[in-house]
């Protein structure tokens, strides 16, 4: 089916990636959807681990849920109808979601007011993938969530805890994942370890749009991180809505944690060293990634993790318009 202007867009990511190519572009003034919306895509080819021939720098995202863990390869969430997954994981109803333009991957649940949905992609609006469901025809925002239009406008659609990683790297953390795996599929390959790590290595400036940050959402407001400002294997102790936490971003330059610092009535001062986390107060090390204490008094406690969404900046100041940033002043 042919889609002139979605086709044109996705040439910014579609070539092959070389040492020069950026994925990243300013987006936010245009828009094209698709009303009827594209075709739903539910039940995925789930397989092992071992049956996937993903390489390993090539980007995920990655989840858990009840203790299964499961992958989908952002390079096979290629085209509108494959950018929204239903699928289900640990009993739980999910879409998995990914935009290429503004670089943001998001798990769903599906279940609202008692109601399970299925979710399509719908386009894009002012540089922003918008979703819709099948059941109610309501329009949602791919970056917060929120409908905007329909039935359910102004409900929101539940985020589950999801890392964008590389395939090697949530191997790692989860050998016994399954994987989302589809060979029928075009083999497009632009997101993978290094078109990340160009945006958040890429140094000191002026906040731009096309800026990759990491953000966070609360009833209160929301917060969001500058990548390119925090650096690799650095720890940044933080406050959001009052509440401690430190920000992490790993080693490969891509994967990034958000963990509350206050344990028990305890408020923790991390530093990063060797891949690990170490706090002042009580002198325990701490696995970055998973947020559990290695060695020390509190061996064997964990940090609780939030809900992370990476995206563009100019993607989420628009669906966060009350957001704060760390890194760099925002600009009107």
């Amino acid at each position: 089916m042919a889609r002139p202007a979605i086709a044109a867009l996705c040439l910014l990511v579609s070539a092959p990636v070389a040492a020069q190519t950026r994925t990243n572009r300013d987006q936010s003034g245009y828009t094209e959807l698709r009303e009827e919306g594209y075709p739903i895509k539910s039940g995925p080819t789930i397989v092992s681990a071992g049956q996937a021939k993903v390489p390993d720098g090539d980007l995920v995202i990655g989840v858990v849920i009840d203790g299964q863990a499961r992958a989908y390869p952002v390079n096979l969430m290629w085209g509108p109808e494959n950018e929204a997954l239903n699928d289900v994981l640990g009993g739980v109803e999910v879409a998995a979601t990914w935009c290429p333009i503004a670089h943001s991957g998001v798990v769903f649940e599906r279940r609202v007011r008692g109601r399970v949905l299925d979710v399509g992609a719908l386009g894009l609006e002012e540089g922003v993938f918008k979703l819709y469901d099948r059941q109610t025809r309501s329009r949602w925002s791919q970056v917060s969530g929120i409908a905007s239009r329909g039935p359910l406008r102004g409900r929101v659609l539940v985020k589950r805890e999801s890392t964008l990683t590389t395939w090697g790297g949530w191997r790692l953390l989860h050998p016994e994942t399954t994987v989302y795996f589809d060979p029928a599929l075009p083999d497009h390959h632009p997101f993978n370890e290094e078109v990340i790590a160009r945006m958040t290595l890429a140094g000191e400036g002026p906040l731009r749009n096309e800026d990759l940050v990491a953000g966070v959402e609360s009833a209160g407001g929301s917060r969001a991180w500058l990548l390119r400002a925090l650096g690799p294997s650095k720890a940044l102790n933080d406050v959001f809505g009052g509440d401690p936490v430190v920000v992490f971003l790993a080693a490969d330059a891509v994967t990034v944690r958000v963990m509350r610092r206050r344990l028990d009535r305890r408020v923790l001062t991390l530093e990063a060293g060797g891949g690990r986390l170490h706090d002042a107060e009580t002198g325990c090390t701490w696995d970055a990634l998973t947020g559990r204490a290695l060695s020390g008094p509190l061996e064997g406690r964990r940090l609780e993790t939030l809900v992370v969404t990476t995206a563009l900046w100019y993607a989420w100041r628009s669906q966060h318009p009350g957001t704060t940033l760390w890194g760099a002043e925002p600009t009107s």
